[in-house]
Formats: C-alpha cells, sequence, structure tokens
C-alpha cells in the first residue's frame, strides 16, 4: 500500500510530502516550498535520486545544484538576463552573478500548496501548485502551474500544465533537473537518439551546432559533460551498478533538447529533459508561446529498473 504523509518542519523551507510503501522498500520525498522538487527516491532501499539533507546545509546545497528543481520560465541560461519579446524589452534577475546570465527560472524556490492527492494498493499521486500574479522581475505575465507527481513500483510520472491567466502571451521553456546517485560513474553508460550538440560560448551560451563529440551509448569513463544535446527522440537512459533509468518526455517541436551535467565529485549526474534549448528567449531554438487563456501540457515519464 502506498501512504502519503507530511512532514512540517520548524524552517518550513524543509517541509516534506513523503511517500511510501513498506513492502517495496520504497519511499518518495518531495520538498512542496523549495518549488516542489522530488529530494529522495528510494526503491529496494536503492538511492536514485541525488537530493538534499534536511536541514540548513542542504538549503545551501539546493541553492548551489537545484537538485530535482523545475525549470519555469525558461530552463538553463538567458545571457545577460535580457531578450525581446513582442518588441518590448526585459531584464530578468541574473542570479548566476560570475557569468552574469538569468539561471533556471523562477519556479524552483517558489511555494507550492497541495491541491490533491491519492493513494492505493498500486500507486500514489499527488499534485502541487504555484499561482504567479506576474510581478517577477522580467517576467511580468501571470500563470499558474501544476505538477503532478505520480509514483508506482517501477514508474515515475511527471504531468505540468501551465495556464495563462494574464492578458497578454508569454513566452516560456520548461525542465527538469534531477541528480541520479551514482557508485560508479567511469562505468555507467548513458544513450540517447541524438546526432549533433551546441558549441558553448565562455558564458555557457550556445552559439551553434556542431556535431556530437563522441558516439552513443556512451560509456562515461572519465568524460566531462556540461552540455546540451539536440535530440532526434524525447527519451534517453542512464545505466549504472545499482539501477537503470529509462526517460522520455513529450515534446511539441521537432527538435527535443537534452542538458548533461557531470560534477566534479563524480558521485553523481544529472540528465535534464528540455522542451527548449539554452537561451532559448533570443536564439528561439524550441521556444514556446502561450496566449492569454491558454494551457499547456507536459510530461515526463521515467521508469527505474
Amino acid at each position: 500500500m502506498f501512504k502519503v504523509t507530511i512532514n512540517n518542519n520548524d524552517n518550513s523551507l524543509l517541509n516534506e510530502v513523503i511517500i511510501k510503501n513498506e513492502n517495496l522498500k520504497f519511499e518518495a520525498i518531495i520538498y512542496p516550498n523549495l518549488g516542489a522538487s522530488l529530494q529522495k527516491l528510494t526503491k529496494l532501499g536503492i538511492e536514485l535520486i541525488d537530493g538534499i539533507s534536511n536541514n540548513e546545509e542542504g538549503l545551501t546545497t539546493y541553492k548551489n545544484k537545484f537538485n530535482s528543481s523545475f525549470l519555469f520560465p525558461f530552463p538553463n541560461r538567458i545571457s545577460n538576463g535580457k531578450y525581446n519579446f513582442n518588441n518590448i524589452e526585459y531584464q530578468l534577475n541574473c542570479n548566476e552573478t560570475g557569468l552574469n546570465n538569468a539561471l533556471h527560472g523562477y519556479i524552483y524556490n517558489q511555494y507550492f500548496v497541495i491541491t490533491k492527492q491519492e493513494e492505493n494498493e498500486t500507486s500514489a499521486s499527488v499534485t502541487f501548485s504555484y499561482n504567479d500574479k506576474g510581478t517577477t522581475q522580467g517576467f511580468p505575465f501571470p500563470y499558474i502551474i501544476d505538477i503532478t507527481y505520480t509514483f508506482t513500483s517501477s514508474k515515475l510520472t511527471l504531468d505540468f500544465k501551465v495556464t495563462n491567466t494574464g492578458l497578454n502571451e508569454f513566452p516560456f521553456g520548461l525542465g527538469w533537473h534531477p541528480y541520479f546517485k551514482v557508485s560508479n560513474l567511469d562505468s555507467s553508460v548513458l544513450d540517447f537518439d541524438g546526432n549533433d550538440q551546441y558549441f558553448l560560448d565562455d558564458k555557457m551560451i550556445p552559439h551553434q551546432e556542431i556535431p556530437l563529440k563522441f558516439n552513443t551509448p556512451l560509456t562515461i569513463n572519465d568524460t566531462f559533460l556540461d552540455d546540451c544535446f539536440i535530440i532526434n527522440k524525447p527519451a534517453t537512459t542512464f545505466n549504472c551498478e545499482a539501477f537503470n533509468i529509462a526517460m522520455d518526455f513529450s515534446s511539441k517541436t521537432e527538435k527535443s533538447y537534452l542538458q548533461v551535467y557531470t560534477p566534479d565529485t563524480r558521485d553523481c549526474i544529472a540528465i535534464e529533459p528540455m522542451t527548449c534549448a539554452p537561451n532559448s528567449f533570443n536564439n528561439t531554438n524550441g521556444l514556446l508561446t502561450l496566449k492569454p487563456s491558454e494551457k499547456f501540457d507536459w510530461q515526463i515519464n521515467m521508469e527505474y529498473l
């Protein structure tokens, strides 16, 4: 039986929504006040997600690594935080101060509320919602975003619904930034269907498409990755000693995008599905727009084997 419980903390940022199934040795922990981010996923006692600890040190980690954060209204970077939309110039807050970029959007640290939860013998689902009134610097567009987690014994489904509640059209993209815990990254294998990636400048901003620097499947060995890949099919797999991951995500454009990052610690890997490229507000690669009262749906399915 799957069970959903809520654990409140003296520091509300560390409040937890806990999903458990004792028979499966399954546990998932979501932090609603850190952008509804998933900070733990364990199956049969094996930890899949590299999340944060439930303390002040964990909050510092999250600030620096964006563990499992949701990236909206843009994933990755916007160069200098500047963009033009419908002949109006906007200036986003540049939270990546060293490179002077706007990084990972605005919902990763917002307070989400639970609007629905269900639990039964075979699954559990929880829906989180955030209502933006359009007062954010550089993105003055009201919207509601609903994120539904559905867990089974072998699969996580993430359903996103974005609703434009304002009077004007706005540009956007979506992404997810999970890190997967790895005991031996060198022997792990990453695979996807793609032939190209972006050449990045010294600000980590893409300027042109170049051929993929390696063949897939890639046994990582000592490869360092901090790259955005243009993929033909919105899917990827990752196999390591402890578990296998198969992820697919819906796409509204001809091309799909996958960001992969291997930290210097070599104890985890970030595998990030995205609807658009970095700096999409400027280069428009994969950029989406949403008209007043319109809704946009996006889904990620992740099997853990």
